[in-house]
């Protein structure tokens, strides 16, 4: 199964969350124009580029071989990409364009679950610290937080549980296992330092 695929996705208002945030890149076009499907264009853009074919293929190789000879100082690290970040991204460093993985902190930034997620352990450390509290002790603030995964006690009980090991707003969610047959698990927000 081949697993170096590119996609490329249009859309309006398309947005990505958790990990997909580090294996897009957006490129925003902006017509300068309200409307912009009504603009007219001459000639055939498909036929155009059929046409100057090799000397599009000559200007991109062009740039890419300038890139790996004149290697720029490092960009910033994307692990599990070194490759495309060495034969894709550095030769546009090296003219001198603005480093496309910067754009990730963008995408997380306006992730509404990474948005949702920050906000409810902020607010769970405000009301508790690093103090564990069972699921049933949570505020109601905490609940609403949590929209649309605490519609029961239960899915609420189960939102919290998948958090354990999450990591956001400079905390990690522990589980503390019960003591005893009938007692409940707990939880605590502990700093990670960051």
């Amino acid at each position: 199964m081949t697993t170096n695929v590119f996609l490329a996705i249009t859309g309006n208002a398309v947005r990505v969350a958790e990990d997909l945030a580090r294996r897009f890149l957006f490129v925003n076009l902006d017509a300068g124009c309200e409307d912009p499907e009504r603009r007219a264009f001459d000639g055939n853009f498909s036929a155009m580029v059929d046409r100057q074919r090799g000397e599009l293929l000559a200007a991109a190789l062009t740039i890419w071989r300038w890139g790996r000879q004149n290697r720029p100082k490092p960009g910033l690290e994307l692990g599990s990409f070194e490759q495309w970040a060495e034969w894709c991204r550095d030769p546009l460093l090296a003219l001198g364009c603005p480093d496309p993985v910067g754009r990730i902190a963008d995408a997380k930034r306006d992730d509404p679950d990474r948005l949702q997620l920050l906000e409810f352990f902020q607010e769970w450390h405000r009301l508790y610290g690093d103090r564990a509290v069972r699921v049933s002790e949570l505020d109601l603030k905490l609940r609403q937080l949590a929209e649309g995964h605490g519609t029961t006690r239960q899915k609420f009980a189960t939102f919290v549980a998948n958090l354990t090991g999450t990591r956001a707003a400079g905390f990690v969610l522990i589980r503390n296992l019960p003591i005893g047959k009938w007692s409940a698990a707990t939880y605590a927000l502990k700093s990670t330092g960051n």
